[in-house]
């Protein structure tokens, strides 16, 4: 005889519970990343514009056409140097192969422009390294290559350095120049010590004007000799003539 049993305090029925909600609540944190879209964690990249380098055709069949130039001028001093009467074979040989080094340069100098985006020494040394190496290994053989590609390069950049506008006030700097500012704001340089042609200042001028000034006092108050006021005279001679010159020319200017 089975009989039903009691629901008394200790026996009484759990109510139901969602397990779902009880699983998520006690379940512990994962340790693995969540998967994230590709250039979510940084942002996705803006586009990037397509590669320009305006110009470029320009560019190159003006270096190829100084190299042509230069080519032909080498190769006639090579034929005089040479005594060679067959001036045709020489002057073509010699502006062939300059010409296509300097329009391999000019290519490579652009393609590296193209994909830097920049125009500065660093595509002329690229482009210099790539053809000095060639030149090197076809001429000398392989193990000259590199002694090719860093000479080429290092003239080819170097010369893009130097003569880059953006480098003047660097270089003039190193040199030993010094810019001084006029009290019109206008920006004067001031030459080195060691330069030949030194420039004079504003404040030397004058000053050098009044010791001229003094210096014909003293002739006129007889107070020096014949050779030392002769002297002055031609100088003072020599003043006006320039005087009078710069006068004509800024007055020629100003009719222009």
């Amino acid at each position: 005889r089975f009989s039903r049993p009691s629901m008394g305090v200790f026996s009484r029925a759990k109510a139901a519970t969602s397990t779902t909600s009880t699983t998520e609540e006690s379940a512990p944190p994962s340790s693995s990343p969540p998967v994230l879209p590709p250039g979510s964690l940084f942002g996705r990249p803006p586009p990037r514009p397509p590669l320009r380098n305006p110009g470029w055709r320009e560019r190159v069949a003006e270096h190829t056409g100084m190299s042509f130039a230069a080519g032909l001028a080498s190769g006639a001093g090579y034929a005089l140097y040479t005594e060679r009467l067959d001036f045709a074979p020489a002057i073509a040989a010699v502006a062939g192969n300059v010409t296509l080094v300097g329009c391999s340069f000019a290519c490579a100098k652009e393609a590296t422009r193209l994909v830097r985006q920049k125009d500065d020494w660093v595509n002329s040394f690229t482009g210099g390294g790539i053809v000095g190496s060639a030149c090197a290994t076809a001429w000398r053989g392989r193990p000259y290559s590199p002694a090719g590609a860093l000479a080429f390069g290092a003239v080819a950049g170097g010369t893009h350095f130097l003569f880059d506008p953006s480098n003047t006030e660097w270089l003039c700097k190193v040199a030993g120049f010094r810019s001084i500012t006029k009290p019109d704001g206008e920006v004067d340089w001031v030459t080195p010590q060691w330069f030949p042609i030194r420039r004079v200042s504003d404040d030397e001028l004058e000053v050098n004007e009044i010791e001229f000034q003094m210096r014909v006092a003293a002739v006129l108050d007889g107070r020096v000799d014949a050779t030392e006021a002769e002297r002055v005279r031609a100088e003072y001679r020599a003043r006006r003539e320039r005087e009078k010159a710069r006068r004509a020319g800024k007055a020629r200017g100003e009719e222009k």
